[in-house]
C-alpha cells in the first residue's frame, strides 16, 4: 500500500512509515479483512504502540499525531462502522 485516505479525506503516505510500522498496519489490515471480533483488532492495533512505553503528556501527543497512529486509528473506527453498521 502506497497511500492511505483517512476518513477524514487526509492522506497518509505509509511506505515512508518505517518498515515496523507498515507490517503492523498490514496484520491489522487482514485483521479487518477476516472480520476479526472488534476487541481483538483493538486489541492487537493499540497495545503494540502502548507496550513498555512511559507516557508523558509531550510522548501522548507524538504519539497520537503520528502518520503510524492515524492509520491504525482508522483502521479500527472502519472495522467498528463495519461491524456495527454505522
Amino acid at each position: 500500500m502506497e497511500e492511505y485516505k483517512l476518513l477524514s479525506g487526509e492522506i497518509i503516505y505509509v511506505s515512508r512509515l518505517p518498515e515496523e510500522a507498515q507490517k503492523h498496519i498490514s496484520r491489522i489490515e487482514s485483521l479487518v479483512q477476516e472480520s476479526e471480533d472488534y476487541f481483538e483488532v483493538y486489541r492487537q492495533a493499540f497495545v503494540p504502540l502502548k507496550e513498555r512505553k512511559h507516557f508523558t503528556a509531550a510522548r501522548l501527543r507524538e504519539l497520537h499525531d503520528s502518520p503510524y497512529y492515524k492509520v491504525i486509528l482508522d483502521l479500527v473506527q472502519r472495522h467498528w462502522q463495519k461491524t456495527v453498521g454505522f
